[in-house]
């Protein structure tokens, strides 16, 4: 899980979200479906998402032809693949674009968008369906369509499908072998964690920031931390009373040495010396 705890490195105010998808799983739409409705706050809150997607290797691209020639399902010569039994691997490596793209150029509807295709478009003509929902909300693609376009990197190559793309390859540095959906909170795996309680930890991380649907998350959180000042109170007396009969003793028993010394001639008492304790600090371990 190294991927993840480089991409997601907590801050003090901000979070980080890391999403691992691979295409051919769909088991993200009830955590996506739950989580667009409390996505927009989070984000204006500095809430940061990061995206990982499974690519597949072409193993035989770079031997054949040095990722030269274009590749049915493929896009880089090679380099980014993906592979379906209802689309083309190019078809599918530029729906992820423009899924990346979405996320970027207009956050507020990555998590619509996502469902709305995971539900209605991976086993259809997936541009047209992908249009209609851009088309259904009034949508314009300009932006979307402007950033993917800029993915690919400008070189010699004149053919698209051979070029190497920026966002394909962050996806297959950061390596994301898994074929199943993933939720990563800062460093933590979340991705099996009950909605309700997901959702507490993310206010938790918002607690001096006002959101809407934290107020009553944090209530319980409250209750904790009275009763956490409470027992913290309990143990100041506790000590408190202890250092006052402790220092009672202290006062009873000097009077006594001192009452005894009158009655009997002075003698040098001999102290014996002792060692200081070794403490093991941390730098020890």
């Amino acid at each position: 899980m190294l991927y993840f705890i480089l991409i997601a490195i907590a801050v003090s105010k901000d979070a980080n979200l890391t999403i691992g998808l691979d295409f051919s799983d769909n088991s993200y739409l009830d955590f996506f479906s739950s989580f667009s409705k409390h996505y927009d706050e989070f984000h204006q809150n500095g809430l940061k998402v990061n995206i990982v997607q499974h690519l597949l290797p072409c193993y035989s691209c770079y031997k054949r032809h040095q990722f030269k020639q274009p590749e049915k399902n493929c896009l880089g010569g090679g380099r980014y693949c993906q592979y379906s039994d209802y689309a083309s691997g190019q078809v599918i490596l530029k729906e992820l674009l423009r899924q990346q793209c979405v996320l970027q150029v207009l956050p507020n509807h990555y998590f619509n968008y996502t469902i709305y295709f995971g539900q209605q478009c991976k086993k259809s003509t997936m541009v047209n369906c992908a249009q209609t929902y851009f088309s259904n909300n009034n949508i314009s693609t300009e932006g979307i369509d402007t950033c993917v376009e800029n993915s690919f990197e400008e070189g010699e190559e004149v053919n698209q499908e051979i070029r190497t793309n920026k966002i394909l390859n962050q996806y297959k540095e950061l390596q994301y072998n898994q074929t199943s959906f993933s939720v990563h909170l800062d460093s933590s795996d979340i991705t099996n964690t009950p909605y309700d309680e997901f959702l507490s930890t993310m206010c938790s991380k918002y607690i001096n920031i006002s959101i809407s649907f934290c107020k009553n998350i944090e209530k319980p959180n409250k209750q904790t931390d009275n009763g956490n000042t409470l027992e913290q109170v309990f143990l100041f007396f506790f000590a408190l009373i202890i250092l006052i009969l402790t220092a009672s003793g202290g006062w009873t028993l000097l009077s006594k040495i001192q009452f005894g010394s009158s009655l009997v001639p002075k003698s040098r008492i001999a102290i014996p010396k002792l060692e200081g304790d070794h403490i093991i600090q941390e730098d020890d371990i």
